[in-house]
């Protein structure tokens, strides 16, 4: 129980830090290496022109393993509906859906008030101006689009101190591409539990109780006729995926439930002394993520976390990117210096070494920006999933070694991989 106290204290002054207005922050020599980045795709498809692109020669099968994630970068051909859900113990599922085409991208869509989160008193310390309104690529419980499903369910999982919403580029468009994708707010480390009303009256629970209690309400949803998602959830094929202490919780899950088919994480750790992750290893397949500089959980970590696991398994390292790349908390509010700046505008006093947890990777100075590596982890997530949840053949072509062209935004990643 004092363990459970100290990190609701830890998590309480992160949340501070991250949001106290307006957010949130917190090899076998077998193995292959790619090497993924806009400038090199420029010079690799110069001198490639000459060659054939439909897999007809040597070189033809990467040209097209290319092609396909250039293409899952881009939105999919679904449009994307959102729908709001609660477990039995009140607490918020948020679920992003294939819709009819357009939703999502075509008005109305939905915007999200991180503020909203925060208590009534708090938020009446927010100056209007102050905020902010962030665009979600989602029309609230648009039309859903069943003709290609049912669709695999992807577990979300969110950071500390984070939200269901965090990162929302990424569920939205993973649910472009023919995903149902779940997001519980983990109330016992997110920013509505600590710094709102989100864990009133909510008994705390693991991680992955709280995973696979969002699972079977998506699988009930699925089967009841009068609810959105009837029908839409392919409950056979399930997969987990997390940032930070969410990717902690996606590990965990895979270890300890056998209905999850693949997982993914974003900057993950090994856990603490008192709390470390479990053993055995899960042995599903796994996507691990990390951002080359981040400066919440090292790198080297997470290559020792990626070190344990068993094949197949994959390592995207994205070049220049603090822990928040996986995130939006970069992108939002940005115009105002991102989270901290809007903290700072409003004379908040806040510790350096707590304001790095609510910015490590956006000062676009010392750092790529966040969305330019938004289409390479978005293809790179596609193309795992493809693989390994919807079996799909080819899909693992886009995830072997060799240059990916024609991606937007200057993000360099490198990607590890033994299938």
């Amino acid at each position: 129980m004092s363990h459970l106290r100290s990190r609701r204290t830890l998590a309480l002054m992160s949340a501070l830090v991250l949001v106290l207005t307006v957010a949130c922050g917190s090899d076998d020599d077998d193995d292959a290496t790619t090497t993924t980045s806009a400038e090199e795709s420029e010079s690799s498809e110069s001198s490639e022109s000459a060659e054939g692109t439909d897999g007809t020669d040597g070189t033809g099968g990467e040209d097209a393993a290319a092609g396909q994630l250039v293409e899952w970068s881009e939105r999919g051909p679904h449009g994307v509906g959102s729908h709001q859900l609660a477990l039995d113990d009140g607490r918020r599922v948020v679920v992003w859906y294939p819709a009819e085409a357009g939703a999502g991208t075509e008005e109305p869509t939905e915007t999200f008030d991180i503020a909203s989160l925060l208590t009534p008193e708090l938020q009446a310390k927010i100056p209007a101006e102050a905020r902010v309104q962030y665009p979600v690529a989602a029309a609230p419980n648009a039309e859903p689009y069943p003709g290609d499903g049912p669709y695999p369910v992807i577990l979300f999982s969110h950071g500390f101190a984070g939200f269901p919403e965090q990162s929302v580029d990424l569920t939205t468009h993973l649910a472009s591409w023919g995903y149902v994708v779940a997001a519980p707010d983990h109330v016992e480390r997110s920013l509505s539990g600590l710094l709102g009303t989100g864990a009133q009256g909510v008994a705390p629970r693991e991680d992955p109780e709280v995973l696979a209690a969002t699972f079977d309400l998506v699988e009930a949803q699925s089967g009841d006729e009068s609810s959105p998602l009837a029908d839409l959830a392919d409950v056979e094929k399930v997969a987990v995926a997390g940032h930070s202490a969410g990717a902690g919780a996606s590990y965990r899950m895979a270890a300890t439930d056998d209905r999850i088919d693949a997982f993914a994480t974003y900057s993950i750790g090994s856990g603490s002394e008192e709390d470390p992750l479990p053993e055995p290893a899960p042995t599903q397949p796994v996507l691990v993520m990390l951002g080359d500089r981040d400066g919440v959980i090292e790198p080297d970590a997470t290559r020792e976390v990626y070190e344990g696991l068993g094949a197949p398994k994959y390592l995207a390292e994205v070049a220049n990117s603090g822990h928040l790349v996986f995130s939006d908390l970069c992108v939002i509010g940005a115009d105002q210096g991102g989270l901290i700046g809007i903290v700072e505008e409003i004379d908040l006093d806040i510790p350096d070494n707590l304001k790095r947890l609510g910015s490590d990777g956006c000062d676009t100075e010392e750092y790529l920006p966040a969305d330019e590596a938004f289409p390479a982890i978005d293809a790179l997530s596609v193309a795992f999933f493809r693989t390994y949840l919807d079996e799909e053949d080819g899909a693992a072509d886009a995830l072997a070694p060799g240059p990916v062209e024609g991606l937007d935004g200057e993000a360099e990643v490198t990607l590890t991989a033994e299938p």
